[in-house]
């Protein structure tokens, strides 16, 4: 390398190159590029992000749409006990929420016993008979994408049911796969780490810290 470049390509392939390059100039390449840990884990990927946003819509959709049904139906009962819960919210839109399924299905209060299993049985028809019409036919659902996503998400409402505690854990589904994304993301930065450090991929000269280029000039297929 002459004393005036700063980089020398040495060859071109498939779209890769082989350069040497000044090492004060690959460090301050590195220092430039390089994203510290903390700011990865501030960066949630989309993906990740929309799925916990989908999640929590979940449940005061499928509930909202439970309780129009029931009324259809004409589950008096189960309508009144739907609609006694939906009254009580203070919010703006007074959206069911997940604590209203988890209360459904937790302790059974001595005086609604009666009325409280059967919304729990009829929740379960809703489900398996209702429950993906409602997201078929729902105009405001307008991406097939997301259709299905609805409709997944009947498959993980019913399996909630067979859980000793249903629902309870329901939302830390969407933090479960960030976790999995997050671990997978890191496994792949050790093996990257790991291949570069091999003394197969780069061997250490200390007399000539350029030697390597050369070596992978040669190995370079």
């Amino acid at each position: 390398m002459q004393d005036d470049q700063t980089y020398q390509i040495l060859k071109k392939c498939n779209g890769k190159v082989i350069i040497q390059i000044d090492e004060q100039l690959l460090n301050a390449i590195n220092t430039h590029f390089t994203i510290k840990p903390q700011q990865v884990e501030k960066e949630v990927p989309y993906q990740i992000k929309k799925q916990h946003n989908f999640q929590r819509r979940i449940v005061p959709f499928f509930m909202n749409q439970f309780m129009h049904w029931a009324e259809e139906m004409g589950y008096k009962q189960v309508d009144g006990y739907l609609r006694g819960i939906h009254k009580k919210k203070t919010s703006k839109q007074q959206k069911f929420e997940l604590g209203d399924l988890k209360k459904l299905f937790g302790v059974i209060n001595p005086r609604t016993k009666k009325i409280q299993m059967e919304t729990q049985h009829k929740w379960i028809e809703f489900l398996s008979v209702k429950a993906e019409i409602c997201v078929l036919v729902n105009n405001k659902i307008k991406d097939q994408e997301t259709k299905q996503m609805y409709i997944q998400a009947i498959e993980n409402l019913k399996d909630e049911l067979k859980k000793e505690q249903p629902y309870d854990k329901f939302l830390s589904l969407c933090k479960k796969e960030e976790s999995n994304n997050s671990l997978f993301e890191e496994s792949k930065e050790i093996s990257i780490k790991e291949e570069y450090s091999s003394g197969e991929y780069a061997p250490t000269y200390k007399n000539n810290p350029y030697h390597y280029l050369s070596y992978a000039y040669n190995n370079y297929d």
